[in-house]
């Protein structure tokens, strides 16, 4: 009987608001204030990303903060910044902030997964749900200290206070395939969040 290795990795890169490059531990980095976009109508979060919102909305209501709501702006950013880390950017993750790149001032999560390997096929795309991937997110609340407003040692959680930002109000992901089958997530948050010296909540 001959046996199939499998492999598969997630990365996550700590969330970055709008108004700094990178982000890193304690959780709140933004010093700068920037101007909300005035968000539209809400629509309906496509097929695709289903999960993604809802999951958003119970992180929040554990808290009691507000539920987001979908945007159109908020996605098609995000999806096109996936895109470009997945085509252009060799598949690494890097925040629009850190690139010089964030013209709308948003708050963003990012999210990358490998390929599934095995020693007798080609590479596979993994089957994450966007469930998944707002939940690998959301699990950071184990690593943040509300008092404090820090995360613990060694460990990051500004994913999971950008989702529960009590001043963020609306939401929207892309998500783009590798050339190598990895992938590539990202959420954009408006008005971001991860202030420095304030609590999500």
């Amino acid at each position: 009987m001959r046996h199939i290795a499998m492999l598969s990795l997630t990365l996550l890169l700590t969330a970055c608001g709008g108004g700094s490059g990178s982000s890193a531990s304690p959780p709140v980095t933004n010093t700068t204030t920037t101007t909300p976009i005035v968000p539209l109508s809400p629509v309906s979060e496509p097929a695709a990303m289903t999960g993604m919102l809802e999951t958003h909305n119970e992180v929040r209501a554990a808290v009691a903060v507000m539920p987001l709501t979908w945007s159109s702006t908020m996605s098609s950013y995000a999806q096109e910044w996936a895109n470009h880390l997945a085509n252009e950017n060799g598949c690494q993750m890097q925040h629009r902030a850190a690139a010089g790149m964030n013209t709308l001032g948003v708050g963003e999560n990012l999210y990358w997964a490998s390929p599934l390997t095995s020693t007798n096929s080609p590479p596979a795309i993994q089957a994450i749900t966007p469930t998944q991937v707002a939940n690998a997110w959301a699990n950071e609340k184990t690593d943040y200290n509300y008092d404090t407003n820090t995360c613990a040692d060694n460990k990051i959680c500004g994913h999971y206070t950008q989702i529960v930002w009590k001043n963020t109000t609306e939401v929207g992901c892309g998500m783009a395939v590798c050339p190598d089958n990895g992938q590539i997530w990202v959420c954009n948050y408006n008005p971001p969040g991860n202030y420095t010296g304030q609590k999500p909540y």
